[in-house]
């Protein structure tokens, strides 16, 4: 008979813990009844007034309840201010546990998860998260750069200088080796002298890249060559380095914060930046449980915080990015000072869901997903959701934190792969100028001797003369 004793009133106590939460009606008329839920006090979903009463996302949608369902609802806070989990003995803490033992009827701004699934019911989603990184916003970036750099890099500086100086040098050679050019040198009176020197070669080429008339120009078909492909690399390099002008003038003077990680492939990755979320939340279970091995390495390096504040703390200082659900970091990066940003890995992986905690086999599990399902036909939740997240921030529009898609890269300048072909083409020309020049060397010295072999004798002067007007035609 003794342990028909124990069993009796072992039942009797679980009976009366069930009932608890349930004993202000017990007729069963759910229109009837007054129902606790558990909340907890978080930013624009519910917060306290003065007067002992709550506004915020969550009660307005226990107001949309009591208008559809006829319910009364009483909101109780948890003792230890928990959300829930699973404790290293086997309990449950926070409003899964108040749910478990019975002393409340509903919890909002649960989680869906797996292990609370076990313990608890869930109505159809309320709210459709994902989590998302919460950074210091980094600092406006200046974008113009000194000009001679934005426009083009130091190696397409150099190749245009040793252009400049290879041109220079060749035709200073042809000038005084060809003998077609120092004929119609000879024939200016007095300006042999000046223009043959090195200094005249490079007066010449610079004339050309400023498109100025000088008052000479070869005569000779190697020079004449070398020029024509002097001229053609200097109108492309004019083209290319308009391009880079037009777009390093029309390049803002200062662009949008360069985001330092775009996704979780990247914090994890990073050494720059630590992560930090909730010890003992769904979020470090996510991480620690995940079958990806970034998300292990974020879970080996993260920081484990207690309270929000002390991860809103942390991000702010830099360093940091404080992993949140999207509307904590909603929240968070539109308040002042607007320091901080949300960064969103527009992936599906970290999407979760938040919805009514329910006791197991609850009565109030039908009526609620009937009724959250006829708030979202309904858009009537998008717009409490709209007017408690969105409508409130205190960041004007234009200092929002920008999306990583967002920013727009400055202008790229010239660099020397741009410019590599014409240069190339230039020296191969230089190259073909010297042998044209060989060339005319040896053509000169042939016809030269040709008159000496038929009259045996040196050409006169006068001979030479006719020979350099000849030339000079």
């Amino acid at each position: 008979m003794a342990w028909a004793v124990v069993l009796l009133v072992g039942t009797l106590l679980g009976v009366t813990c069930t009932v608890s939460a349930q004993e202000r009606n017990s007729t069963g008329d759910i229109s009837s009844r007054t129902v606790i839920v558990g909340a907890i006090q978080y930013h624009n979903f519910l917060h306290k007034r003065d007067d002992g009463t709550y506004e915020g996302f969550h009660m307005d949608f226990l107001t949309e309840l009591e208008q559809m369902l006829g319910i009364d609802f009483v909101i109780q806070e948890p003792a230890d201010g928990k959300y829930g989990y699973l404790t290293e003995d086997g309990t449950w803490v926070g409003m899964v546990g108040e749910l478990v033992r019975g002393e409340i009827d509903m919890a909002l701004g649960l989680t869906m998860a797996s292990m609370r699934e076990r313990v608890i019911d869930f109505s159809t989603p309320l709210t459709n998260e994902r989590l998302e990184m919460l950074i210091k916003k980094p600092g406006r970036q200046i974008v113009r750069r000194e000009w001679w750099y934005a426009i083009m890099t130091l190696p397409v500086w150099l190749m245009i200088m040793a252009s400049f100086l290879l041109v220079g040098v060749v035709m200073f050679v042809i000038i005084r080796v060809s003998p077609y050019e120092n004929r119609a040198y000879s024939a200016e009176v007095g300006e042999a002298s000046r223009l043959s020197t090195f200094g005249h070669s490079l007066w010449l080429c610079f004339s050309a890249m400023s498109w100025q008339g000088v008052d000479y120009s070869p005569r000779s078909l190697s020079g004449r060559f070398l020029y024509v492909f002097w001229f053609g690399f200097i109108v492309w390099t004019l083209i290319l380095c308009t391009g880079a002008t037009v777009g390093f003038l029309t390049v803002p003077a200062a662009g949008p914060p360069m985001v330092p990680v775009q996704s979780f492939g990247d914090l994890a990755a990073s050494d720059d930046i630590r992560p930090a979320y909730f010890a003992g939340g769904a979020t470090e279970a996510y991480f620690k449980n995940s079958l990806f091995p970034a998300y292990h390495r974020i879970h080996q390096k993260a920081i484990l915080v207690k309270t929000e504040d002390e991860g809103i703390r942390l991000a702010r200082e830099g360093g940091v990015a404080f992993i949140a659900e999207s509307a904590s970091t909603l929240f968070f990066s539109n308040r002042k000072p607007c320091d901080l940003m949300a960064i969103s890995d527009d992936s599906q992986l970290t999407a979760r869901h938040q919805a009514v905690g329910l006791q197991a086999n609850s009565p109030f599990r039908e009526v609620i997903n009937s009724a959250i399902l006829q708030l979202r036909e309904r858009g009537r939740l998008y717009l409490l959701y709209r007017k408690w997240m969105i409508d409130r921030g205190e960041c004007p529009r234009s200092d929002s934190p920008p999306t990583p898609s967002a920013h727009h890269a400055p202008s790229k300048p010239l660099d020397h792969w741009d410019i590599m072909p014409i240069f190339i083409e230039l020296v191969v020309a230089a190259i073909l100028a010297l042998c044209i020049m060989g060339i005319e060397v040896k053509w000169d010295k042939r016809t030269s001797k040709a008159p000496q072999k038929k009259t045996g004798a040196a050409p006169s002067g006068n001979s030479a003369a006719q020979r350099d007007d000849d030339t000079n035609v």
